[in-house]
């Protein structure tokens, strides 16, 4: 009889823990229901008004994705809803209405993706007439030499100064969408987030 008594007091502090936890995960899951809901692979965003860094949460939170963005100088804001969409086109949606242009998105084993790592935007300065005439190499194009140095620079991304990682976030979202400018993009983000070996 104490044995069965153990026995029903030992089933019922599981039953309690378990249930506890279960109503914490659907608690939060509840929470971020009415701005992001995910499902089949598939994601419905409802923003109006929200802050980034809540918004970035809300994803991460509900999908296991992370982006991962630049110290904004200001307080943003989003405003977007989508529908059932695939999660890598409503990500790429959800960081162009944030007003970031460039981004790498880094995929896991199973060939999902896992995270988006968004490059710094900085405004470009006006160019004078007397600035245009100097020699550097034009922004779109990308020449064999420059790839091989931006890539020796990625490599040892940690040994960088902050000007020179300036310098290179600079020039990759200058480049226009190319197969060498996708390679030097992943690499920066593997970087960004430690990944790299």
């Amino acid at each position: 009889m104490k044995t069965d008594s153990r026995i029903l007091a030992l089933v019922a502090t599981v039953l309690l823990l378990t249930c506890a936890t279960a109503g914490a995960q659907t608690g939060a899951e509840d929470f971020y229901r009415q701005w992001v809901d995910y499902r089949n692979g598939e994601i419905s965003v409802d923003f109006e008004q929200t802050p980034v860094p809540f918004a970035l949460h809300a994803i991460h939170a509900k999908t296991g994705f992370q982006i991962v963005i630049p110290s904004p100088s200001e307080a943003r804001i989003v405003n977007l809803r989508l529908q059932r969409q695939p999660l890598e086109p409503a990500i790429r949606a959800l960081i162009s209405t944030i007003g970031y242009k460039s981004f790498a998105l880094l995929y896991d084993a199973s060939g999902r993706p896992s995270r988006a790592v968004v490059l710094s935007v900085q405004p470009a300065p006006a160019k004078t007439g007397d600035e245009s005439a100097n020699n550097e190499p034009s922004k779109a194009t990308l020449k064999a030499e420059e790839q091989e140095k931006l890539q020796k620079d990625l490599a040892r991304w940690r040994e960088l100064k902050q000007e020179e990682r300036t310098r290179i976030e600079n020039r990759l979202k200058e480049l226009e969408p190319s197969d060498e400018r996708e390679q030097l993009i992943n690499e920066y983000g593997k970087q960004v987030l430690g990944l790299a070996k």
